[in-house]
């Protein structure tokens, strides 16, 4: 699963990732976050018609025929059933998006360690997600979006048994071509992703706390019963 993820994009990586996603970004940097957790604010890029830019949701899925917010948010969505629940079949047929971060966390059972994970190349990771817009009794919007997971490949097994799943560079335009609306063909697409390259270490239990967000979180971190002297 991903249940926290870094997305500090400054101007540089976003001119990179204008390019490769071939998207129009309307800010030169977005709010940094470094411990991103769920109902949060994300910027996630979509398409519509021939333009792709910058969205801005809440991460946790709120479909749109709702009648109101879910009290457990709906971060992630497994790609095993993703074709088959009303609460995602809609959006993944119409509504597909990228989200652009520098990695997630995950916590390794016994002790619940923190992990982070992130492409071994030091690249921005593009995570394949959905989003629906809901729409409230007093007339109010929001938007939302989830990530896609899958089962962890042998690398990530060592931590957790989930993953997200990313979406690599050759597999982007057809990701974000919304007239692909056939339920098969994006079965396959999606089965179709590979994994990027991913290196992880492990980091600082302060990452826990939701209120904590500075850039030593995705730091390694050497606990106390492993330091030498």
């Amino acid at each position: 699963m991903c249940g926290r993820f870094a997305q500090v994009i400054k101007h540089d990586d976003l001119v990179k990732l204008s390019k490769e996603l071939k998207a129009n970004i309307s800010a030169d940097q977005i709010e940094i976050s470094y411990n991103v957790a769920p109902t949060q604010t994300v910027m996630a890029i979509v398409s519509k018609g021939f333009l792709r830019y910058d969205g801005y949701f809440r991460w946790g899925l709120v479909p749109s025929w709702m009648k109101e917010l879910p009290k457990t948010p709906l971060i992630n969505i497994r790609s095993e059933s993703i074709h088959e629940k009303p609460s995602f079949k809609a959006s993944f047929i119409r509504r597909r998006a990228i989200i652009p971060i520098n990695g997630f966390y995950e916590w390794q059972n016994p002790g619940k360690i923190p992990y982070f994970i992130y492409p071994a190349d030091g690249s921005l990771l593009y995570l394949a997600g959905i989003f629906d817009v809901w729409e409230g009794a007093d007339g109010s919007y929001l938007p939302s979006i989830g990530i896609i997971t899958t089962e962890a490949d042998d690398n990530m097994q060592k931590i957790h048994h989930r993953m997200p799943v990313a979406v690599t560079q050759d597999f982007i335009d057809p990701w974000m071509d919304q007239s692909l609306q056939d339920i098969k063909e994006l079965r396959r697409l999606l089965y179709s992703l590979p994994t990027p390259q991913l290196a992880y270490h492990r980091v600082s239990p302060e990452v826990n706390k939701v209120a904590n967000n500075y850039e030593s979180l995705m730091e390694k971190y050497q606990a106390q019963e492993e330091l030498q002297f």
